[in-house]
């Protein structure tokens, strides 16, 4: 059997399992724009539910009922479900790009990990959106049972043969730790679910009671590091596609991202077991880390546009993610540079924003990641390509540093629900999104253009 033809056939495999995985964060964003309040017009035409149960804005508390009592208790379901389906269509994409690069023999795990994001985006959007039934969780479930095992079983015969793919094997290896944890915590929550609830509930109003329960601690590990690492993880797939300077500051910057990706993990999950005291090792190891990665993307050797999109999304991390959280930190409990305190009552839906607004940033810069790599590899969409991924860059460059401007920069006060028109919102997140729009739309289409082309070929 002729062997090359086997490597086309499985590189023409490849790209249409990414065209599947762009298509699928492609629908769920846009699901997502669709359930938002200025679409609810849109909603009722097509016959979708105009009002979303839970997370209502009740004015006796003055804050947002994760449990309405009208709704039911289906507005944190929901929140778990669509996170887990953004989470592993992410992981589907960097996947596919990782194993492309370093894994000759993948197609069945290729397989499992595609089934695995399908049951899981399909089981849980259905069962948050359609009907609670159990037929729909169990597929859920099933779809990160096989993300799990296929990860396992790629990074137990991933050998590592330099410095990046070393970093890269690190990131799998916490992920998969990560997963676990997340396990534990779903087989844990339906028999703990009251005091799981609660502490969800109390840590609305004030974050600092429900750090005795266990499984708030657990949820706490589990997400953060999960999605650092990812990010990490995206990050140096990245850096194995471009050439990188030599010499001793690029060698010694890959060595410190490896121990400043395993402490950081670690110290996070140490979170369930310990508590808050392991932020004494989490945020020194998390700035080494976003630091190096920093520098790393600086030693790109040529300009091109993964080493725009490493420039920009590190910028993106400290100008929008690692300076403000630092500054709402040290702001918590005196007024050092908010005033009064950020805990405080009038803070509470700038709180509440900056929380939302924060992890939106993480999952958008892994997102934007995976978009400038597929204009590039592993077929170059040539200049169309690049215009597509510049547009997205900016576009995510403007609405992921001004919107800390609407979280951070209004006075405080009493919260007017859904400030549309808001001068911040209005003048930079919403055309910064805008020009992020065209660039994704123009990047999907080009690249089943792109596909579409090689078959009918």
């Amino acid at each position: 059997m002729d062997t090359r033809a086997i490597d086309t056939a499985s590189v023409d495999r490849d790209r249409l399992y990414m065209l599947i995985a762009f298509t699928l964060a492609v629908l769920i964003t846009a699901y997502g724009v669709l359930l938002s309040p200025p679409f609810k017009s849109v909603r009722a035409a097509i016959g979708l539910p105009e009002e979303l149960e839970g997370a209502r804005y009740n004015d006796q508390t003055g804050a947002a009922d994760l449990i309405n009592p009208d709704g039911g208790k289906t507005f944190l379901g929901r929140i778990t479900f669509v996170y887990h389906s953004i989470f592993a269509v992410l992981i589907l994409g960097s996947y596919l790009v990782f194993t492309h690069r370093y894994v000759n023999d993948r197609r069945l795990l290729t397989d499992i990990m595609l089934l695995g994001a399908l049951l899981t985006v399909f089981g849980g959007i259905a069962y948050s959106y359609i009907t609670k039934d159990f037929m729909l969780h169990g597929l859920f479930i099933a779809g990160l049972t096989f993300l799990f095992v296929s990860g396992m079983f790629t990074f137990s015969k991933f050998k590592p043969s330099d410095l990046v793919a070393w970093n890269i094997y690190v990131s799998g290896i916490l992920l998969l730790m990560g997963a676990f944890i997340g396990g534990w915590l779903g087989a844990s929550f339906m028999k703990y679910r009251g005091s799981f609830l609660n502490a969800l509930i109390e840590g609305r109003f004030d974050p600092s009671l429900p750090k005795e329960n266990i499984f708030w601690r657990a949820l706490t590990a589990h997400e953060h590091a999960m999605m650092a690492i990812a990010l990490a993880l995206v990050f140096f797939i990245a850096l194995s596609l471009v050439d990188l300077k030599g010499g001793k500051l690029t060698r010694y910057l890959l060595y410190l991202a490896i121990p400043s990706q395993v402490t950081m993990a670690l110290a996070s999950y140490s979170v369930w077991f310990i508590g808050g005291i392991a932020h004494l090792a989490i945020t020194p190891a998390a700035l080494l880390l976003i630091f190096s990665t920093l520098l790393l993307s600086l030693r790109v050797d040529k300009w091109n546009l993964i080493k725009a999109g490493l420039i920009t999304g590190n910028a993106v991390m400290w100008i929008a993610v690692a300076i403000p959280g630092a500054l709402v930190a040290m702001s918590l409990r005196k007024p050092l540079f908010f005033n009064p305190e950020f805990r405080a009552e009038v803070w509470n839906w700038a709180e509440l924003a900056y929380n939302i607004g924060h992890w939106h940033i993480l999952l958008l810069s892994w997102g934007v990641m995976l978009l400038v790599i597929y204009m590039v590899y592993p077929v170059n969409l040539g200049r169309a390509g690049r215009i597509a991924g510049y547009l997205t860059l900016a576009g995510y460059f403007i609405a992921s540093t001004g919107i800390n401007l609407y979280m951070l920069g209004n006075p405080p006060g009493e919260y007017i629900p859904n400030p549309y028109d808001n001068i911040y919102l209005s003048t930079i997140v919403e055309p910064g999104l805008g020009l992020l729009s065209m660039g994704v739309v123009l990047a999907y289409f080009l690249y089943l253009k792109q596909f579409l082309r090689i078959e009918l070929s």
